[in-house]
């Protein structure tokens, strides 16, 4: 049984949740590349010394180039699991879809984690309680997404389960 019927966000508004999983997959193919442009300016000596920063407190030399490349192999990895979430939806493949679900579940809980790190790490600071809130509105309209998408999953598995129907007692 699917969780939502429809996709209407404050960005997506669409009654048919195929079109909504692939406004999904743009959105999450764009926040990527914004994301990894972000990543590659800091890599680069940009500012990182705003605290709303995931890679605030790294070391220019060093841990964030580190982290840094991991974090832009991540999100090309995400943008993979986008165009592989179109195809799933084109062809109705589930297998296609779950690379999509399991990494913006990391994302989610990374962000989730990134605003407790706010809060415990900078409890003293006002601005550190605003970006964690700013910080899970953004993970609450991507849990919303996640269910979107979830909701399709569930709805082709329905589909394609098979149904056995007992002709001999």
């Amino acid at each position: 049984m699917a969780i939502v019927n429809s996709c209407w966000s404050p960005c997506i508004w669409t009654n048919s949740l195929k079109t909504g999983c692939r406004a999904i997959a743009f959105y999450t193919g764009a926040m990527s590349i914004v994301l990894m442009t972000f990543i590659s300016f800091n890599m680069n000596g940009g500012d990182s010394t705003q605290l709303y920063n995931p890679l605030f407190e790294a070391d220019v030399r060093l841990s964030m180039q580190v982290v840094g490349s991991l974090m832009l192999l991540y999100l090309f990895a995400l943008i993979l699991s986008a165009i592989s979430l179109i195809i799933g939806i084109s062809n109705m493949t589930r297998g296609l879809m779950l690379p999509w679900l399991i990494g913006f579940g990391i994302v989610i809980l990374f962000q989730l984690a990134f605003g407790v790190w706010l809060i415990y790490g900078y409890y003293i600071y006002l601005d550190a309680t605003y970006y964690a809130f700013i910080d899970w509105c953004w993970m609450a309209y991507n849990i919303y997404c996640w269910v979107v998408v979830y909701s399709q999953y569930q709805i082709f598995e329905e589909m394609q389960s098979p149904n056995i129907e007992l002709l001999w007692p």
